[in-house]
């Protein structure tokens, strides 16, 4: 009898000194992903009792033993949890920001060992895109082009950069926490530009990339309809004007051609007539 007393003493100081070394793993999620908790069961282990639990007073919200898994005992988890009853694993699906804790995970074997392990949430926002907007427009002249964007984020602590192709001849920026200003000279002016504004934080880089493509031709199109216009009302303008000056000065100007038409009609006069006509009338 004394015995079985020290033996279950003893087995129960054993679970007491595995709970008490349980491994602590932490994990990385963003809002609306499905991640996976994981239990870190030996492998040498069958399990017989799965506890997952949350808060200092091991609140249940994932389970399972013979009888069967529950992992609707919360309502905030209510159909986001599976339970893999081999591994021990937690998955989590529809990931939100307050699920950000510490989840801990009561495992027991099928030799009635037990083991506590812990799983540190974190929980992120995914960037947001930038918006990229264009403050000037190309400006072709003999020299190249040039062409000025600025480039916003909502997001905190994060890093600006930016993509140019075809590449320019010279390009600079100017970024702050929330903000970056891009200048990019051509000297040939290219018939299309892919404008990147790229935001990073960490390890996020491609999921916030904004591509903005701008057609130079547009541009010069719009400009030579600017000059043709210009010109074409020029000209109209100058047709205008002759038209009334002629309406007004109509009497002038057809007396001014009577009298050149007169001065083409002179009479003869001695210095006119031939040397022969002179001789004979003598």
């Amino acid at each position: 009898m004394r015995f079985i007393v020290l033996f279950l003493l003893f087995q129960g100081l054993r679970v007491k000194v595995l709970g008490e070394t349980g491994v602590t793993t932490k994990v990385e999620g963003y809002v609306g992903d499905t991640i996976i908790l994981p239990a870190k069961v030996f492998k040498t282990w069958t399990l017989s009792r799965i506890d997952w639990s949350i808060l200092s007073n091991y609140t249940w919200i994932a389970t399972w033993h013979p009888g069967g898994i529950n992992t609707e005992r919360r309502p905030e988890y209510k159909g986001r949890l599976s339970l893999n009853i081999s591994t021990g694993d937690l998955t989590m699906r529809d990931l939100r920001l307050r699920d950000a804790m510490t989840y801990n995970v009561d495992l027991l074997n099928t030799s009635n060992y037990n083991i506590v392990n812990r799983v540190q949430l974190v929980v992120k926002e995914r960037l947001k895109k930038p918006t990229i907007q264009l403050y000037q427009n190309f400006t072709k002249s003999e020299s190249g082009c040039v062409l000025v964007l600025n480039c916003s984020s909502p997001d905190t602590g994060i890093n600006f950069s930016w993509e140019v192709e075809p590449s320019c001849h010279h390009c600079s920026n100017n970024s702050s926490s929330d903000t970056s200003e891009l200048i990019a000279f051509f000297l040939t002016t290219p018939d299309t530009v892919n404008l990147t504004c790229i935001v990073k934080r960490e390890l996020e880089k491609a999921s916030s990339i904004l591509v903005s493509k701008i057609k130079v031709p547009t541009f010069r199109r719009q400009q030579d309809c600017d000059y043709m216009f210009a010109w074409g009302f020029f000209t109209a303008l100058l047709i205008v004007i002759g038209v009334i000056l002629l309406f007004h000065f109509r009497g002038k100007i057809t007396e001014m051609f009577q009298q050149f038409r007169g001065l083409g009609i002179s009479p003869v006069t001695d210095s006119n007539v031939p040397a022969e006509s002179v001789t004979s009338q003598k």
